[in-house]
């Protein structure tokens, strides 16, 4: 899953965003044997098919009970609430046998007509759930339960990697979604104070991979604090009243590693991207002649070519990232095109391709063939310590073409406002969260028919030739018979994604945690949610 940081991509488009509604700390005492950590905002939604941010997506991970489960450890798809599945050899069918004695938080009896319930709901046009548009064709796939404990999903096309698809369909009860209060999975939701809390209590019904009962083994609730300051959350942190940062700021990372150097993990660059994308949509009220410098490639390409990223990892990382120039990370090793012709910094270059493009110098300033001086503002969250570093430093760069720039830090409601309602931005800088490696996760990016297609969502049509070939070719990964097959249709979307710029890659953050040593069974992933992934085996020490 993406999830710009707003879903599932490889999303959710993950916002990395950190809100800037302050709560209060320790809204709520803490229970003994709780667990506790924090989230940069209020969730978006509690309804598990309706998940398209991040803060939305953990919740869903922490409380849903799903099919299949995608270890975030191992990076293989494991069996949670199903005993076993099985894919035809035409990889159009498959079939869920569930294990025995299920049962949801409220104690009612789970069967297959709840999970082909659910399975169907995700499917419905009026859901709008982003995990729907990774079936391909979500309208032509039919459900059927032969009896209470046997599911068969039809297919009207081979999807691959099918079986991770499972892994955000919360099972829930058949007619009765009740947005994380009665739940299939280790914990549901008992008590939310908007801009405060939530607090997840263990369901006592729940069964973990190998039937063993969750209350042989975890923490009988976990808090949540809304709370998007970061010294706030190191200052709790040290006191022992958080157990875990996950997305530790790099700076904070360095204070932390000097205190406790035990309690700070590195574990190099994440799947992860930060990127900085202009507003391409054709509804956006931004004047025209800027919707024209947007649309074009030189002009992208430009920009890109200017940022230099070796600065943005070094001075807003503090060396805790890795220059990004495309969407797959190096660190995944399976999909990373290394024969890519990426723009790389060459402020000379970008000089001269904007003047082919018509632009002109004038007294200092770039203007286009019309006159117009080029000035934008970069949209970001505030909070983040990061992206306002790289925010400032992008502005630096691109005055060395011209270009004045305006850094505008917003709230995360409002800048969800912005970006997914009004479309009243020119420029936005943010971060998407990665938690598949699989690219097909990243379906609800790149279909130019998508709602998470940023830089000019929810097309008719493609608007362009380029964003109808990743169509195509997103199409092809998708179904394609072999996996070389796949890798092919991926490269191409990676070269037309590095010829065009639509999201201007910046870096890929390093995966840093914060974990309290009184945590035990700890096992910490590069892939979302890091540290909490094998939440049914956390707990404090002498707590069990």
């Amino acid at each position: 899953m993406h999830t710009l940081h707003l879903t599932k991509v490889f999303a959710i488009l993950l916002c990395t965003a950190v809100v800037a509604q302050v709560a209060s700390p320790q809204a709520a005492p803490r229970l003994p044997g709780e667990l506790a950590w924090t989230i940069g905002y209020d969730p978006k939604s509690f309804d598990p098919a309706k998940v398209d941010e991040e803060e939305s997506e953990h919740v869903r991970y922490l409380t849903a009970g799903v099919l299949l489960r995608f270890n975030r450890y191992s990076q293989q798809v494991e069996t949670q609430l199903a005993k076993s599945w099985s894919l035809s050899p035409d990889r159009m069918t498959i079939t869920f046998v569930l294990r025995p004695g299920l049962a949801f938080s409220d104690g009612s009896r789970l069967t297959a007509n709840d999970a082909a319930w659910s399975i169907r709901r995700v499917l419905l046009p009026a859901t709008a759930a982003p995990v729907a548009e990774e079936f391909v064709e979500p309208a032509g796939v039919t459900v059927a339960t032969p009896n209470d404990h046997t599911v068969v999903v039809h297919l009207p096309k081979p999807v691959v990697g099918i079986g991770k698809v499972f892994d955000e369909i919360a099972i829930e009860p058949a007619g009765r979604p009740s947005e994380g209060r009665i739940t299939s999975g280790p914990y549901f939701v008992a008590d939310y104070h908007r801009s405060q809390y939530i607090r997840l209590r263990r369901n006592e019904h729940f069964q973990g991979r190998e039937g063993d009962r969750l209350a042989l083994a975890s923490a009988n609730s976990i808090r949540l604090d809304v709370l998007d300051n970061a010294e706030k959350e190191i200052r709790l942190f040290q006191r022992e009243e958080y157990d875990v940062i996950n997305g530790l700021a790099p700076d904070y990372y360095g204070l932390l590693k000097q205190k406790s150097p035990s309690s700070v993990r590195d574990l190099g660059p994440s799947l992860n991207t930060e990127q900085i994308w202009f507003n391409q949509a054709a509804a956006s009220p931004i004047p025209a002649w800027e919707k024209t410098w947007f649309q074009s490639q030189a002009f992208r390409v430009a920009i890109s070519q200017t940022i230099n990223r070796a600065d943005l990892a070094r001075v807003a990382y503090e060396g805790h990232a890795t220059p990004a120039y495309n969407f797959i990370s190096p660190a995944n090793v399976a999909w990373y095109n290394h024969s890519v012709s990426t723009p790389h910094f060459d402020v000379a270059a970008a000089k001269a391709g904007l003047a082919h493009a018509g632009f002109r110098m004038n007294a200092g300033h770039l203007e286009d063939a019309a006159g117009h001086a080029v000035a934008f503002s970069i949209l970001t969250n505030s909070g983040n310590a990061a992206r306002m570093k790289m925010a400032t430093l992008i502005q630096q760069d691109l005055a060395a073409l011209g270009i004045r720039v305006t850094v505008v830090a917003l709230d995360f409601p409002a800048l969800i406002e912005r970006l997914m309602h009004t479309q009243d931005y020119e420029a936005c800088l943010l971060g998407i969260s990665n938690a598949d490696p699989d690219p097909n996760a990243a379906m609800n990016l790149w279909l130019s028919s998508s709602p998470n297609h940023q830089w000019n969502p929810s097309e008719k049509t493609p608007a362009t030739p380029w964003e109808a070939e990743i169509d195509r070719a997103m199409q092809q990964q998708a179904t394609s018979p072999t996996e070389a097959g796949r890798k092919r249709a991926i490269d191409r979307v990676q070269q037309i994604v590095a010829d065009q710029q639509p999201f201007i890659y910046l870096v890929y953050p390093n995966a840093l945690y914060a974990v309290s040593p009184k945590l035990e069974n700890v096992k910490a992933a590069v892939l979302n949610p890091g540290v909490v992934w094998n939440v049914e085996s956390l707990h404090l020490q002498g707590a069990r």
